[in-house]
């Protein structure tokens, strides 16, 4: 004898519907994340020739901190590079008069 619930489905029926679904879920994150690293294999492989290297001349950039902000400058011609919201970061931890004297200090000024 089985009860039947709101719509004519079972108990088993509504038991097994929720196990599916669970089970579709788990298989959509693992695919997820199998494409996500897939994508960052692919990501890694493409960039890697151009990896800490100057847009402006080619050299090498090594990572300075300045103001807990990890910030890029070139070892060939001495340009500054910013990831994406890092002059935000420096701004708001810098927003007091003095911001670019500090900021040539940590990277060295003309004549370094």
């Amino acid at each position: 004898m089985t009860e039947k619930g709101i719509k004519g489905k079972t108990r088993r029926d509504k038991e097994e519907e929720y196990f599916a679904h669970q089970e579709l879920l788990k298989r959509k994150a693992l695919r997820d994340k199998l494409d996500q690293e897939r994508q960052d294999q692919k990501s890694a492989k493409s960039r890697h020739p151009h990896w800490m290297k100057c847009p402006k001349c080619g050299g090498e950039l090594e990572e300075l901190a300045f103001a807990d902000v990890m910030i890029d400058r070139c070892k060939g011609c001495a340009g500054i590079y910013l990831d994406a919201g890092e002059l935000e970061l420096l701004i708001g931890a810098q927003k007091a008069k003095g911001f670019f004297s500090k900021f040539m200090e940590a990277v060295g000024g003309p004549g370094d």
